[in-house]
């Protein structure tokens, strides 16, 4: 897929407001060496040493999402338990997600732990209620999605057959959504496909699939053929079935659309993949790309998740540089001649600066926002060493030329200039822009450079942060 169109799907999708409905689940993850077998009994000893806890299920789908750049409101049914209380606030650390759950006193919160050794599984306990909804809950459920519709650009319907998504909530919700002309992504647990008549996307994995049409489907025609019988026989816009090493393939009851292939890639954690591929689906449909083209930036997303550990999230710099886009000139004499060209053809010229480590959307709205307020806009960006100064010996993620690739793919960069010093007053002074534009809460008089660029007529522009986007946080998750 080419970058240049990755990289405007991400911007597309700012800002987008998505629904997701859906089964919640607190994701356990217990690590620790095995070094001898139990004497009590023919099993290893787990020492621990770490252990961290995540959102999972349909709000693992709300937090990829969200990490995006979409606004998400997240429905769900949760206990009235410590678990509920530990999973409320994982979710309230992920940016723009508004989770409306409802509470149930009699009905415990859904917990999955791992217990990895060396980072490879050996033991899943799944503490959890799988029966559906007692039928006095239902239209209460059923009143809220219905009054939630109406803010969303797309539906994502996440079922992880905990309970939540019966057949009747998922009959109303898709019937609703259409009702209100909205697109809806569903990702079922039920092998009864016809539960999702009228969705536009259906996403099952291949064994949802073959238990859904009953058969072995080992060869890429038989799967095909399925896909595009289960559109046929239950007016689903499309199906698009994931395929683990075999990519994801999307059918029409026409035929095949498109076939992704699985980019090759050491795997370290499929963890909640799955969710990472309905997300960025569900996203890049709401941003207006073409159905063919989300599953590709899908495939993409789910290149970048499995190779990370535990039910991840991606950020937008990682799926523009899992693109490989082809480094730019970053020397500040160069860009420093462009200038005076552009300045000489009377164009305004705006200057930022910042490691931009893990491009996030809290990222994308300054520079989208410093480029409405010039002709050109240059980014300087801090060099690896500079980055280590500033942010500790483990930063950055990605390299200097990673990430002024990244950069320069945003259609509202002009150019990317990289400097070694701690502070950007050298290149300023080199750059002499017109603007110099800084995100976050600073006074105008405190911003580095403000006086070289005030000096000769220019300005200081103080853009507001968004939310509480951090590529820390990306980290950290």
């Amino acid at each position: 897929m080419d970058v240049k169109l990755v990289a405007e799907a991400l911007y597309a999708m700012q800002g987008r407001r998505v629904l997701v409905i859906g089964d919640v689940i607190l994701d356990r993850f217990i690590d620790g060496s095995v070094e001898r077998i139990s004497p009590e009994a023919p099993v290893p000893i787990l020492s621990q040493t770490n252990s961290k806890q995540m959102p999972g299920g349909a709000a693992n789908v709300a937090c990829n999402l969200a990490h995006l750049g979409c606004r998400v409101r997240l429905i769900s049914v949760i206990g009235q338990d410590d678990t509920a209380m530990l999973l409320r606030r994982e979710i309230e650390r992920a940016p723009g997600i508004e989770f409306v759950p409802l509470v149930l006193a009699n009905r415990p919160t859904s917990v999955k732990t791992r217990y990895r050794a060396s980072g490879q599984q050996i033991l899943r306990v799944d503490e959890e209620m799988i029966e559906p909804l007692d039928d006095a809950i239902l239209p209460h459920l059923i009143e809220t999605i219905s009054d939630c519709i109406k803010m969303a650009d797309v539906i994502v319907l996440s079922d992880y057959a905990k309970g939540c998504l019966p057949p009747t909530v998922v009959a109303e919700a898709i019937r609703v959504s259409k009702q209100a002309g909205k697109m809806v992504v569903a990702d079922p647990k039920l092998a009864d496909f016809s539960a999702f008549t009228d969705v536009d996307v259906l996403t099952p994995n291949l064994a949802e699939l073959r238990l859904a049409v009953d058969a072995k489907l080992d060869d890429f025609e038989s799967i095909a053929a399925a896909a595009a019988h289960t559109s046929a026989a239950h007016r689903i816009g499309a199906v698009m079935a994931t395929l683990s090493a075999r990519g994801i393939l999307l059918a029409n009851a026409e035929g095949i659309i498109v076939h992704e292939p699985a980019v090759a890639r050491e795997v370290f954690d499929v963890s909640g993949a799955g969710d990472t591929v309905v997300a960025m689906l569900a996203a890049t449909i709401a941003g207006g790309l073409a159905l063919a083209d989300a599953v590709s930036l899908a495939n993409i997303a789910a290149g970048v998740v499995v190779g990370k550990s535990g039910t991840a999230i991606v950020s937008p710099g990682e799926i523009i540089a899992y693109t490989a886009p082809t480094p730019p000139s970053t020397s500040p004499t160069h860009w420093q001649k462009q200038c005076t060209k552009w300045r000489a053809e009377g164009l305004r010229i705006g200057f930022t600066n910042g490691c931009f480590d893990l491009l996030h959307p809290g990222h994308m709205f300054l520079l989208a926002n410093a480029a409405h307020q010039c002709d050109r806009l240059i980014v300087g960006l801090n060099s690896d060493t500079s980055v280590r100064g500033l942010k500790g010996p483990s930063r950055p993620i990605q390299t200097a030329q990673t990430r002024a690739g990244v950069l320069a793919n945003l259609s509202y960069v002009s150019g990317v200039a990289i400097f070694d010093e701690e502070t950007p007053l050298e290149i300023i002074t080199t750059m002499q822009p017109d603007l110099l534009i800084k995100g976050g809460d600073y006074k105008a008089e405190e911003v580095i450079g403000g006086d070289i660029v005030k000096a000769r007529g220019g300005d200081v522009v103080i853009i507001p942060t968004l939310g509480v986007h951090s590529s820390t946080g990306i980290i950290s998750r």
